[in-house]
């Protein structure tokens, strides 16, 4: 037995050798990130290979690690598993960024032969691959003809349908990945962590970013922006900001400068360049105003008699807040910082005529000359159409799978053909796989 004082004294010692475990890890593996990603722009240096997906595994890692140190999972004492948890092959080189809680304990199980996994897992690959083969690889070289030359004087609605472009790239790109990549784990009985849930039907660009690139969001939570907002420097000043300018706002201030902090970091988990700093801090800035200045929007919603539960004003807050996000994404996408806010300048007070570019040669203009110009545009707007059709219905809480998997059997092959068929006629068209956008971060 040991007394009191001596027990303080051994739980304090163990304590501050774990804290010093864990910085130590940390120190380590930011440290490589920081080597590999960012060092090389730093020194001007182009001759360091960045190994694909660091940031996804580098993240994980650290996860593990605060979540040992904080007592939310036990410690794996096997390397092996820890290994296999961390170089999981189907999220390596674009996430998800899974947590150990969940997935180890899947590594870890013994795993039978399950026929409606395989199945699942297959329509799952070729939803995926209908996304990134039919849409994203179509456009992905229309939408570089036109944001990556510079020209002078290009009229806002040719920026801006590339931009629209863009957002549909984008998100056919990164979220057809995960599909495949969740598809593929599935195949092994693994269920990874969902990525995406309709984020263009998003009501706000918080909202958005609750559903677009999920696990990314909760990682910066748990370990960014909970552990920033709740500091003993934040609370005092939340306290004297309550004694000064009302209790809203003392409330809300903590959260809206870690969420600023949140997506500035997000915007250089992107990458060192200016630009994604700049798409960061524009989303954080969003986020801060709109939580600040919430009650003066539920006012003008009050004086101006708007029903907030109303069908309209639902739709309109999307269409809002896919304005919002593509605004954002002309930083996003745009490598000069001054060309950007130029393009968004021209968007606004030199538009042109829209009408023209229903005009394949004006089209051709901007895009240069393009083989089978029809078939591009028939398969992108078909697979477009899928997208939708499907994102509407789950967000409608349909299970779209569950749904197919009740039709008769003419109908659920039918389903399988109609992806495959086209996935295999976009190889036609395409100009060669563009690779995976999210693979470089």
């Amino acid at each position: 037995m040991v007394d009191k004082e001596t027990f303080k004294n051994m739980k304090k010692q163990t304590q501050n050798k774990k804290r010093l475990v864990l910085v130590g890890m940390l120190f380590l593996n930011i440290g490589i990130l920081f080597y590999l990603k960012y060092w090389r722009v730093l020194i001007g240096s182009k001759t360091l290979l960045l190994p694909l997906g660091i940031s996804y595994y580098t993240l994980q890692a650290i996860g593990y690690f605060m979540d040992v140190y904080n007592s939310k999972i036990e410690r794996e004492t096997n390397f092996a598993r820890f290994f296999l948890f961390i170089s999981f092959f189907p999220q390596l080189i674009m996430g998800p960024i899974n947590r150990y809680g969940i997935q180890g304990k899947q590594l870890k199980e013994e795993h039978e032969f399950d026929f409606e996994n395989i199945k699942h897992g297959v329509m799952l690959i070729l939803f995926g691959a209908m996304k990134k083969y039919v849409v994203a690889n179509l456009l992905v070289t229309r939408i570089s003809s036109i944001l990556d030359k510079n020209y002078e004087g290009i009229p806002g609605c040719v920026i801006l349908f590339a931009i629209l472009m863009y957002s549909l790239y984008q998100y056919a790109d990164f979220s057809g990945g995960i599909d495949m990549f969740l598809g593929v784990a599935e195949l092994f009985g693994i269920k990874m962590q969902p990525n995406f849930k309709q984020p263009y039907f998003s009501v706000s660009i918080a909202n958005f970013w609750q559903r677009w690139h999920i696990s990314l969001g909760q990682w910066m939570r748990d370990y960014v922006f909970y552990p920033l907002a709740l500091t003993e420097g934040m609370t005092k000043l939340g306290k004297w900001c309550t004694n000064h300018f009302g209790k809203h706002f003392g409330r809300v201030l903590p959260a809206c400068i870690a969420n600023i902090v949140v997506f500035m970091l997000v915007g250089v988990w992107h990458g060192p360049e200016l630009h994604f700093f700049v798409w960061g801090l524009y989303n954080g800035l969003l986020i801060a105003l709109s939580d600040i200045l919430k009650p003066a929007f539920k006012k003008l919603n009050g004086f101006l008699h708007i029903n907030e539960n109303a069908k309209w004003f639902h739709i309109f807050r999307i269409v809002r807040t896919f304005i919002l996000v593509n605004i954002g994404w002309y930083f996003d996408r745009i490598a000069d910082v001054r060309q950007s806010f130029i393009y968004l300048k021209d968007t606004f007070v030199n538009f042109g005529n829209p009408l023209l570019l229903a005009s394949k040669e004006y089209l051709k203009l901007f895009l240069g000359p393009i083989s089978n110009f029809e078939s591009h545009i028939i398969l992108v707007f078909i697979g477009t159409f899928i997208i939708f059709v499907v994102s509407l219905l789950r967000e409608n809480k349909i299970d779209v799978y569950a749904a197919i998997q009740k039709k008769n059997i003419a109908f659920r092959w039918g389903a399988y053909y109609v992806l495959l068929i086209i996935i295999i006629l976009s190889f036609t068209f395409s100009s060669g796989d563009a690779g995976f956008m999210y693979a470089q971060y």
